[in-house]
C-alpha cells in the first residue's frame, strides 16, 4: 500500500511539473520504480474497457457465490461473510492460530477502475523488499493467474502475516490474507475450485 502511495504522488508531480527537463526526471525516477512495459499496460487498459461493459453481481448473488469452507478451514462461526459498499464480498476461515480473510470484488462496471489499477500497479512494481527486509513482495504465475504476494515479518506486528491478490476469470479481485503462514503456505491452504460459483 506505501508503495501505491507513493506511485501516487509521483504522478501528481509529473502532472504539475510544467518544466519539460523536471519532467523527464521525475519519468525516469517512474520508470525505475514500475518499469515501462507497453505489453502490460495494453493488457491492462483491454481488461478494464472490458470490464467496464459488464454488470455486476447482486448482493444476494456475491453472498451466495462465497464459499463456505476454504482449503479444509470452516468459515469463521463468530462472523457471517458480508457485502461492502464498493461490491466486495468478506469473510473469514479458521479460528485463532491459522486464519484467512478473503475478499472478493466483483471488477464489473463502475467497479473495474478500482481493481484493475492497482493490480497494474503490482505488476509493474519493480520493488521487492522494504523496511529493511521485513515485508516482502513477489509476482508469480500460479495455475495460470499472475499472482502478487507479501510477506511480513512478525516484528511488524501485523495482523496478517502473508497477502496474496490477483484476478480470478478476469473478472474478480481476489485477496487473500494469511495468519501465521507465508504467502506459499496461503496458496496452498486456498482451493482455486472454491471460487468456481463466480461466474461472469
Amino acid at each position: 500500500m506505501r508503495i501505491i502511495i507513493k506511485l501516487i504522488f509521483v504522478i501528481v508531480l509529473m502532472v504539475s511539473c510544467k518544466d519539460t527537463s523536471n519532467s523527464k526526471g521525475i519519468e525516469s525516477v517512474m520508470d525505475e520504480v514500475v518499469g515501462k512495459n507497453e505489453d502490460i499496460n495494453e493488457k491492462y487498459d483491454a481488461l478494464l474497457q472490458e470490464l467496464g461493459t459488464k454488470t455486476p453481481l447482486t448482493e444476494a448473488e456475491l453472498l451466495e457465490a462465497f464459499p463456505k469452507q476454504l482449503g479444509g478451514l470452516s468459515g469463521d462461526s463468530s462472523t457471517q461473510p458480508r457485502v461492502t459498499t464498493d461490491n466486495s464480498v468478506v469473510g473469514s476461515f479458521g479460528e485463532h492460530t491459522i486464519r484467512i480473510r478473503m475478499e472478493i470484488l466483483d471488477a464489473a462496471g463502475q467497479n473495474a477502475m478500482g481493481a484493475v489499477l492497482p493490480l497494474k500497479m503490482l505488476h509493474l512494481n519493480k520493488v521487492t523488499s522494504e523496511m529493511n527486509n521485513t515485508i516482502r513482495y513477489s509476482k508469480k504465475e500460479r495455475n495460470g493467474i499472475m499472482t502478487f504476494g507479501t510477506d511480513r515479518d512478525e516484528d511488524t506486528k501485523a495482523d496478517f502475516h502473508s497477502e496474496l491478490r490477483f484476478l480470478y476469470n478476469d473478472r474478480f479481485y481476489v485477496t487473500l490474507e494469511g495468519k501465521n503462514m507465508n504467502v506459499e503456505a496461503l496458496w496452498d491452504t486456498f482451493d482455486l475450485n472454491a471460487l468456481k460459483d463466480f461466474k461472469n
